[in-house]
């Protein structure tokens, strides 16, 4: 089981990353260590040229490995559903101790490690929490409230940093 929750903090001023298409703006660093409880790749989403891959990440009671036997999760249209037989706590509690990132891989290295990721497997990771705009002025906002994503909100990641970690250490 992972302990506790990623840790996230505010930027006091944010420098905003620019590519061809779109300002990428980080609002909140985040980093910890998490278990993946489900993922998805897409090949035709609107989106998958900044973000080709969601990954469903758990802490606390929700990253139990035995969990995963009991638990149908599946992400659709960037959105996640759970379906658990003896959840560890009430239902809409479940939320509390996930979180959805639309991984946004700042470099290859990070891009191919996303690719190998697989549900179950407990990961490492640092970055930003982001907001995104457009050319022509599309915005995807990250919901934050004090200091940490919304229950069951979908949250705009920018990944600097991922990896593995081995259960046996």
């Amino acid at each position: 089981m992972v302990e506790n929750k990623p840790t996230v903090d505010r930027i006091a001023f944010p420098n905003a990353i620019e590519t061809d298409n779109y300002i990428i703006t980080p609002r909140y660093q985040i980093n910890g260590e998490v278990r993946v409880i489900a993922n998805k790749r897409y090949w035709f989403d609107g989106m998958r040229h900044i973000s080709s891959i969601d990954l469903l990440l758990a802490w606390d009671r929700m990253s139990d490995e035995e969990l995963l036997r009991r638990m149908l999760v599946k992400i659709d249209d960037r959105s996640y559903h759970v379906q658990m037989t003896k959840p560890p706590f009430q239902r809409g509690n479940i939320h509390q101790n996930l979180i959805m990132a639309h991984a946004i891989p700042a470099t290859d290295r990070v891009q191919d490690k996303l690719k190998s990721i697989r549900r179950g497997q407990l990961i490492s990771f640092s970055g930003y929490i982001v907001d995104i705009e457009n050319r022509i002025g599309n915005e995807w906002i990250s919901p934050v409230r004090d200091h940490w994503p919304m229950q069951r909100s979908s949250q705009w990641v920018w990944i600097e940093d991922i990896n593995l970690i081995d259960p046996e250490q």
